[in-house]
């Protein structure tokens, strides 16, 4: 018996830790930056285009239309920029202020708009159906779903919590060739890449970090490593190659 109680108490003891490393990771303190640096820079794509694939409208076509195209590689042809890009740099836990505003996502034309959005742990997102038809909005993390709702045409936006760091992938249902992704970060040092896949970070404490590149297409997520100094803009430029 007393083995037993010894047994449950060091379980109990592992999951107090562990819980706690997951709180201390994702704390983030607001201080006030001076002399913070910059980090900017264009991610493009090396080699041949990637294609993205049709989908055959099989509900509300008279709408949607026939024919819809994915947006996983929305890619600037002049010079290979790469959209959608989500770059965040890691391990800063004290910074500049967390806007705390939420993220906003629109539903248009049996799109989701933006395709990629990013937001803060501790903040939140919110859904509008700007179309005058029913769809629904189903989020997962790591295949689990958080978030199944339905959204009918001029009703009530839909408000949750970016209460988790990683990535919520969500789609439509109904309409299953309507995807999109939310990036949670653990601090307000990220930013997603325009048309141009250019990306500016701004008002870094000065250090050396460790920075992730997320893109959906990818298999897995890329790091870099990057020095940042007082008042000055260091470029990163990423030539990625789709693997």
């Amino acid at each position: 018996m007393k083995r037993y109680s010894i047994f449950i108490l060091m379980i109990f003891l592992l999951l107090f830790l562990s819980v706690g490393e997951v709180q201390i990771l994702h704390a983030y303190t607001e201080i006030p930056v001076e002399n913070g640096g910059e980090v900017s820079g264009t991610i493009s794509l090396k080699g041949a285009f990637p294609v993205n694939q049709p989908a055959k409208v099989l509900i509300n076509p008279e709408y949607c239309g026939n024919t819809v195209y994915e947006e996983t590689y929305v890619v600037n042809p002049q010079n290979k920029g790469l959209e959608n890009v989500v770059i965040s740099i890691e391990g800063i836990e004290k910074g500049k202020k967390a806007e705390g505003l939420p993220v906003y996502l629109e539903i248009m034309k049996c799109r989701f708009v933006p395709h990629v959005i990013a937001g803060m742990v501790g903040s939140s997102y919110e859904v509008r159906n700007m179309d005058p038809i029913m769809h629904n909005y189903h989020t997962r993390l790591n295949e689990k779903t958080i978030l199944n709702v339905a959204i009918p045409p001029q009703g009530k936006n839909i408000k949750k919590p970016l209460s988790q760091v990683g990535v919520l992938n969500a789609n439509c249902d109904t309409h299953t060739f309507m995807k999109s992704a939310i990036f949670v970060a653990e601090n307000p040092y990220f930013a997603v890449t325009d048309k141009n896949g250019h990306y500016t970070i701004s008002n870094i404490p000065p250090g050396k970090y460790r920075v992730k590149i997320w893109h959906e297409g990818f298999l897995s997520i890329r790091e870099r490593e990057v020095a940042v100094s007082s008042n000055k803009n260091t470029i990163l430029s990423i030539d990625l190659v789709l693997q």
